[in-house]
């Protein structure tokens, strides 16, 4: 009997590195120290950041304090060109690590392509989209996704967790340019 083959997976948690702490990077940014958000019902929107950084100022705002309650923010690296969001249960995937460029095809066949989204700031902003945003905050996540810079996904119920996923880096590249965002349900 030949040996069991392990199933492919859309991502490798061994490869999970924690998301960085904003705070630390910019106290006064009001950034989420939180690297977990919940979906009940609700899509999952994935925004550049460029595009409603506008509302985390002032610090005290309701669009700022509805962000840093229900959002995670992710600082990737921007790439040209809109990228796939995969989904393959429990994972969701955002593929950026410059070794893949444009070739998808090994996570197009374990995963679904779910949407697509743009960032040119560098920037990530995930939360569920739900009816009770501020307007403010509303309004620019509309143009956005108008813009396409932003996607709003499906997923089930649940509470997920971002990371990083950190492949090799050759010696003296940049490692956060061979990441990978990935999600996992817990």
């Amino acid at each position: 009997m030949p040996p069991s083959k392990q199933p492919l997976a859309l991502v490798d948690p061994k490869r999970f590195k924690t998301i960085q702490d904003l705070t630390k990077i910019r106290p006064d940014c009001g950034a989420s120290i939180d690297d977990i958000f919940v979906i009940n019902n609700e899509l999952l929107l994935i925004v550049d950041m460029a595009h409603i950084g506008s509302t985390m100022n002032p610090y005290n705002s309701p669009s700022a304090s509805y962000v840093r309650n229900h959002g995670v923010m992710i600082h990737g690296h921007n790439r040209s060109g809109y990228r796939p969001v995969f989904w393959e249960d429990p994972f969701l995937l955002l593929p950026l690590s410059c070794h893949l460029r444009e070739n998808f095809m090994n996570y197009e066949d374990i995963g679904t392509i779910v949407g697509r989204v743009s960032c040119s700031s560098g920037s990530f902003l995930m939360m569920p989209f739900r009816e009770n945003m501020p307007s403010p905050l509303g309004r620019l996540v509309d143009e956005a996704l108008a813009k396409k810079t932003g996607a709003r996904i499906k997923i089930p119920n649940g509470t997920y967790r971002v990371f990083y996923e950190q492949f090799e880096a050759s010696e003296g590249a940049k490692k956060e340019l061979y990441q990978n965002i990935a999600v996992q349900k817990q």
